[in-house]
């Protein structure tokens, strides 16, 4: 299911994306869709790795729990 999303920017920030969609070939939409989906994995993967730090650090101390449901997250997208 899509969902809109309205958004403010000042227009330096509105600019700079047009500019670059443009460059791509591509619309606003898509550029910021990209922009927020490579955002939301990157901040996934940040998350699975400060897990495993944990687990690597102390498995004693570590929350099992919060790590598997990242775990799951990450693999099951939920």
């Amino acid at each position: 299911m899509d969902h809109a999303l309205t958004v403010r920017l000042p227009d330096q920030v509105y600019q700079a994306a047009r500019n670059m969609a443009d460059r791509r070939g591509i619309s606003i939409n898509r550029l910021v869709k990209e922009a927020i989906s490579e955002k939301a994995e990157r901040s996934l993967e940040e998350r699975l790795s400060r897990a495993y730090d944990l687990l690597a650090a102390d498995a004693s101390e570590a929350d099992i729990e919060s790590s598997f449901a990242i775990q799951a997250e990450a693999l099951l997208g939920e």
